[in-house]
């Protein structure tokens, strides 16, 4: 490394740990609420209830209530002070807020906080402590996981202490029946407790339904004494005798003010009541002590490790879509994920760390430690390797990265090669369009050398269709290791509109893949100006990210419309009257395809891109060959015949099947087989 890269790492790094990031706490001195009046809600039927105990520090009960008011605007909420030091103080500073009630309270704590639940008027109650400063969005993150998962029981929020470490992540119980705070004293940014995930019980900011099931009211323990021993006594209540889950949510971030330590409020009676009344629960399946600071065993083996070279993101390229897919197989069958990418882009790939880790998927990026030392994500690649039991690699060159990094590290480690699709093979059939140099032999070789050598070092191989399948078998890869698992599509439940209301060509996809520019030019270069001289009226829209600007200017028009990423691509597939995918070469399966099947939109496409699909043609799709002739002349038939249309568009989900969750499923479930005795 030159002296002045040396220097310049320096620089960023120091950077990177100075703007190393903290919550904020206002604290404010009571001077600053003479004038500010709360007004919590309008509505007299709020959603969330938020109850919490307050005594004669009345600068922390107003702080607490301000910065609740500044944020969730969206989620209506009242609030409920149980005032355990009945203060006048605290009266004139709240005598003329809106939506607050204050109940004072009796000798009884816990029978009070019952009685403001009882009271409570929300869908929702949250238990709250006085001592705190909730950040933006706290409350919409727990209700969030109430709409994203079933069977939730309670949700808890991160709880972080005056320095920003965190104070827990949610609670486990050990074999010797210790209550273990998850992730006490590490970075509030440490990715180990920065995913939801299930816990044992979380105290000091709750969430959970203020009626069960069945209708009755949700109450706390009376024979209980202290609140936090409450809350935990009616997570594990939940979760033993109701079969409910209860979710540690890190996207809700609380910093607790106060002094006293969590650790010191399980400990006399109450201590041994919840020892009594649940450890012969846990002697079997709480965790050891050496895994205290870790999540532990709410997860079932074997766990995984996927290492990608660029973040996923699912809402833009099928490849991240069978991804995900493959990850939500997992988690459903309650296996610990971790994902970590070799190129990482704060700028872009942010939103989908955080939407992974919303979903449950454990995420390494580069951060701060509660130390000040920066931890970067091959670090914690290698520390994730102890813990894990199958790798998961994904690409030629991603698995040359990943491989070299940690080959001396995984003994005992399963190693899984997923191709995604043949990346030579794509090459050597773009051959026959583009101008071939010897620089070009020499890099479709080098990832011919590199995707086989992947191969041979894995213990299994994943291809994308059996077609790949028998081609790297073909190649001296061992049959009985190589598992297809493909794409993952299903039929939609969209909008239902006839063959006359529809209008327009439609093509989709990612334009950082060159097959899809190719495909764009040859519709606008060769097949559309066909199609227009018999139709002018005909459209095509262009949808996809990363379109290239310069193509762009070029092609757009009234006709050949350019309509980049789209949020949401329902209207396209739903109103669109047939999909266009003029594929001249390319590998394994593809995803445009399987998502118009799934719309019922009738496609044409050529035998690159039917590869796969197990598309009959005139039965679930046209087929056309790479001629623009042959190509248009299908479009005009299609386009104009309702007849054929119509048959397209009741067949087309029936080459869904091999598709199918189910099957992707057992086909994972097959190579696990082949690593393990157990099976998921």
């Amino acid at each position: 490394m030159g002296i002045k890269r040396f220097f310049k790492n320096k620089i960023k790094d120091y950077n990177f740990i100075r703007n190393k990031r903290k919550l904020s706490v206002n604290h404010f001195d009571l001077d600053f609420f003479k004038s500010r009046p709360f007004n919590f809600t309008s509505d007299s039927d709020p959603l969330i209830s938020i109850i919490i105990i307050v005594d004669q520090k009345v600068k922390d009960t107003l702080n607490c209530l301000y910065t609740i008011a500044q944020g969730d605007e969206e989620v209506s909420k009242e609030i409920i002070l149980v005032n355990k030091n009945p203060s006048e103080d605290l009266s004139v500073y709240l005598k003329n807020a809106k939506g607050l009630t204050i109940i004072n309270a009796s000798l009884d704590l816990i029978k009070d906080v019952n009685k403001a639940i009882t009271l409570a008027a929300g869908k929702y109650i949250c238990l709250l402590d006085q001592e705190t400063e909730v950040q933006k969005n706290f409350l919409s993150s727990l209700l969030e996981v109430f709409k994203a998962k079933e069977n939730v029981g309670a949700v808890g929020s991160k709880i972080v202490d005056k320095d920003s470490n965190i104070d827990h992540a949610g609670y486990r119980i050990s074999k010797d029946s210790q209550f273990v705070p998850v992730g006490k004293r590490f970075s509030i940014d440490t990715p180990e407790f920065n995913f939801l995930r299930k816990v044992d019980f979380c105290v000091g900011s709750l969430l959970f339904s203020r009626l069960d099931k069945n209708g009755e009211i949700n109450l706390l323990d009376e024979k209980l004494s202290d609140v936090h021993s409450a809350q935990a006594d009616f997570c594990l209540r939940v979760k033993l005798e109701r079969d409910l889950d209860v979710f540690y949510q890190p996207f809700s971030e609380v910093v607790r003010l106060g002094d006293s330590d969590y650790s010191e409020i399980f400990s006399g009676e109450d201590q041994v009541r919840l020892t009594e009344k649940y450890i012969s629960n846990y002697k079997n399946i709480g965790i050891s002590k050496n895994l205290e600071i870790y999540i532990g065993n709410n997860f079932k083996k074997p766990s995984f490790l996927f290492l990608e070279e660029n973040m996923p993101k699912p809402d833009q390229d099928s490849g991240s879509r069978r991804f995900f897919e493959i990850l939500k197989i997992l988690q459903r069958n309650n296996h610990h994920l971790i994902l970590a990418v070799k190129h990482y882009d704060e700028s872009t790939d942010r939103i989908y760390v955080d939407f992974f880790r919303g979903f449950g998927v454990q995420v390494c990026v580069d951060y701060v430690s509660s130390q000040n030392k920066i931890k970067k994500v091959a670090d914690q690649v290698i520390e994730a390797i102890k813990t894990v039991h199958v790798i998961w690699i994904f690409r030629p060159l991603g698995f040359d990265y990943w491989y070299d990094l940690i080959r001396d590290k995984v003994e005992g480690k399963k190693i899984v090669y997923d191709m995604v699709d043949l990346h030579y093979l794509r090459m050597e059939r773009e051959n026959s369009f583009i101008e071939v140099s010897k620089n070009r032999e020499k890099e479709i070789a080098l990832f011919k050398d590199k995707e086989y050598a992947g191969m041979h070092r894995a213990d299994a191989v994943i291809s994308i269709s059996d077609e790949e399948k028998k081609i790297v078998s073909a190649n001296g890869i061992e049959y009985n290791k190589i598992f297809t698992v493909s794409n993952i599509h299903k039929p939609v439940e969209s909008a239902t509109v006839s063959f006359s209301d529809r209008k327009g060509l439609l093509f989709i996809g990612g334009y950082n893949h060159l097959p899809n520019i190719d495909a764009v030019k040859f519709l606008f270069n060769e097949i559309m100006p066909k199609v227009w001289e018999k139709d002018p009226s005909i459209q095509i829209f262009i949808v996809g990210p990363d379109f290239p600007e310069d193509l762009k200017l070029k092609y757009h028009s009234d006709r050949f419309v350019i309509l980049g990423f789209q949020e949401s691509v329902d209207f396209w597939f739903e109103n669109s009257r047939v999909f266009v995918a003029p594929l001249r070469y390319g590998a394994g399966v593809k995803g445009k395809i399987g998502q118009a099947l799934e719309y019922k939109l009738p496609v044409i496409t050529t035998s690159i891109g039917a590869e796969g699909m197990g598309l009959e043609d005139q039965k679930t799709a046209l087929i056309s060959d790479e001629n623009s002739e042959s190509f248009a002349h299908k479009i005009l038939e299609l386009y104009h015949n309702e007849n054929l249309w119509k048959n397209l568009h009741l067949n087309s989900t029936l080459p869904l099947s091999k598709f199918s969750i189910e099957a992707q499923e057992e086909n994972i479930k097959k190579m696990l087989n082949y690593f393990y005795d157990e099976r998921l």
